[in-house]
């Protein structure tokens, strides 16, 4: 597996904006074009915000974000990992831990730490990369979990 920034491949754009869009609308209520606005600011290579790839082969099988603030009413904490996602037929593979760790790492070698993510799923991922509860909150009226990478 190969993992690399979003700017060396921006033609991947809407697919991602296609994967974000169906993962989470119901839930965060973006529209496409919100979706592909916020991809097209993480262009970047070395600097916050920035999202990665993750390739199998010649195909895209998962992102991963590093992004300012991902939470409006914790906007006091930065930086954020958001949007980890991997295609449904390639999960349970490591994908989602390796991006996981390279955010991490990417983050760890710029002094961008403690990390934070929200998730109104399963912490199991994160807690097996070294995250932890930081506190439970709601958004949207739905219970998550805040997390901290230190």
């Amino acid at each position: 597996m190969l993992i690399r920034p979003l700017a060396d491949d921006p033609g991947q754009l809407e697919l991602l904006a296609g994967w974000f869009h169906s993962e989470w609308h119901g839930f965060d209520h973006r529209s496409m074009e919100e979706v592909r606005a916020q991809l097209a600011e993480n262009l970047n290579r070395g600097a916050v915000p920035i999202t990665f790839l993750a390739y199998r082969g010649p195909e895209v099988v998962g992102a991963v974000s590093l992004d300012v603030s991902d939470l409006p009413s914790f906007d006091h904490l930065s930086p954020w990992l958001a949007s980890l996602y991997v295609r449904p037929d390639a999960r349970g593979a490591g994908i989602g831990s390796a991006l996981v760790q390279h955010v991490q790492r990417f983050a760890l070698s710029r002094g961008l730490v403690p990390l934070h993510l929200w998730t109104p799923g399963s912490t199991e991922l994160y807690e097996r990369c070294g995250w932890v509860t930081a506190e439970r909150a709601t958004h949207r009226s739905r219970p998550i979990t805040i997390m901290r990478f230190s």
